[in-house]
């Protein structure tokens, strides 16, 4: 075994825990570095490093889980060795500088009418192994993401530009000045955009980052804790919940997407799993522990931020695989209703399904044809009622990247498919 990848002395405690009721115990090994910036106005107006590195202990016997969780130093150099997290912090700063600056450049330069660039920017780098008492699974994970919004003004109007791109490849590299170019572009065309109607109308969801929706409303209630929890899809596997042609995939085997990695937080090697396939359930998302309580085979979705943090079901990559429909055709076929590109914040109610979430930079469709931009409104409707009413699978898919949070764990995720009509949402407005 390499030297600083010393696994005897933690497996041999483990193996005393596993005595008594115990079934089953685990060691969550993890050294951590990020590096977080916001630039505003040619320059970087904060900036944030952190560095994190510990273990996290787990026990399951038959009265439930515990975990207990340290910052031991020499635990750590035992597990994964001396060598410092994936990248040096001052060389991802001077990344992330090129970067936004280059952002910055390709949006600026775009029109005059923008006045104003803002770009979160972070970089991250996560050394990981989980130890059992007969193996251990080790991950190394990187990501960088940007949040950009861009702002124009003219004639007293403002509006925004924003966009979300960002990768896990293992060189850390996306195309700045095109996403500064695209985000002016989105800011620019809202400056003439005109209120959204207040009315149920169909909905068209743009690929990629427009996928949030369906990971947001419709998956949450898959992971295996909110189906303990009874979730509106308990006991219906097998059952058909979606329109025909609706498949979804989680993936944490995508390339490049930001909830990829070759190991979940349990030890579990990745792999795709099949939530929905041609509208009906198929499977839920389950860790260690969810997938011994219903009795089901586990996934590899256990997930979480950091050593403190337990691991829980969580979504990767959400994927709706492509239908037969283009895009045009799907538009064309619209008498009047929203285009939504990008789906933004929002919330959930995970009992009922019922959702709200925000739509930036959405455009009318009015007979067949894409026209006016609209100003910031939100959907509303029900994640069960969504899957059933999407009418129309395009063939354009394309990858996007959001965050998640949940019970205080914000993690990355990536969104994934194609153009998508839902029959009815409610556009603006509320239900009162």
């Amino acid at each position: 075994m390499p030297a600083g990848t010393d696994t005897d002395a933690l497996r041999d405690e483990l193996r005393r825990a596993t005595s008594g009721s115990c079934r089953h115990a685990d060691a969550f090994v993890e050294r951590y570095a990020h590096i977080a910036l916001r630039h505003v106005g040619g320059r970087t107006a904060d900036l944030m490093t952190t560095r994190r590195a510990g273990t996290s202990v787990r026990r399951v016997d038959g009265d439930g889980v515990a975990y207990q969780a340290d910052d031991d130093p020499a635990r750590v150099l035992e597990v994964l060795g001396a060598e410092q997290a994936a990248f040096d912090l001052s060389a991802g700063h001077a990344h992330l500088d090129d970067l936004v600056l280059a952002v910055e450049e390709a949006a600026r330069s775009a029109d005059p009418r923008i006045t104003q660039v803002l770009v979160d920017a972070e970089l991250s780098a996560q050394q990981i192994a989980v130890v059992g008492v007969d193996e251990v699974r080790r991950d190394q994970r990187s990501l960088l993401y940007l949040t950009i919004r861009v702002i124009a003004e003219e004639n007293g109007r403002r509006a925004t530009g924003f966009l979300t791109p960002g990768t896990s490849a293992a060189d850390l590299s996306l195309d700045a000045a095109a996403a500064g170019r695209a985000a002016a572009d989105r800011a620019l065309i809202a400056l003439a955009a005109r209120p959204a109607p207040v009315a149920h109308l169909p909905v068209v969801v743009g690929p990629g980052r427009g996928m949030v929706l369906v990971h947001e409303a419709c998956c949450h209630p898959l992971e295996a804790d909110e189906v303990l929890r009874g979730s509106v899809y308990a006991d219906r596997l097998g059952e058909r919940i979606a329109a025909p042609g609706v498949s979804i995939v989680d993936d944490p085997t995508l390339a490049g997407a930001v909830g990829s990695y070759g190991v979940d937080d349990d030890g579990t090697a990745a792999r795709p799993t099949t939530l929905v396939d041609d509208g009906t359930l198929a499977s839920f998302l389950s860790d260690r522990v969810t997938s011994e309580r219903l009795g089901l085979p586990i996934t590899p979705n256990g997930r979480r931020d950091g050593f403190h943090h337990r691991p829980i079901p969580r979504m990767t990559n959400t994927r709706v695989l492509a239908g037969g429909v283009t895009p045009e055709d799907i538009i064309a076929d619209t008498r009047f209703g929203l285009y939504a590109p990008h789906v933004g914040g929002g919330e959930v109610l995970e009992s009922t399904g019922d959702f709200v979430f925000r739509v930036m930079n959405g455009y009318l469709i009015e007979n067949g044809r894409i026209t006016d931009p609209i100003g910031e409104t939100t959907v509303r409707g029900n994640g069960a009622e969504v899957l059933r009413s999407i009418d129309a699978v395009g063939d354009d898919v394309e990858l996007g990247v959001a965050k998640c949070g949940k019970f205080g764990q914000l993690i990355p995720v990536g969104v994934c498919g194609p153009t998508l009509r839902i029959g009815s949402l409610l556009v603006g407005g509320t239900d009162a």
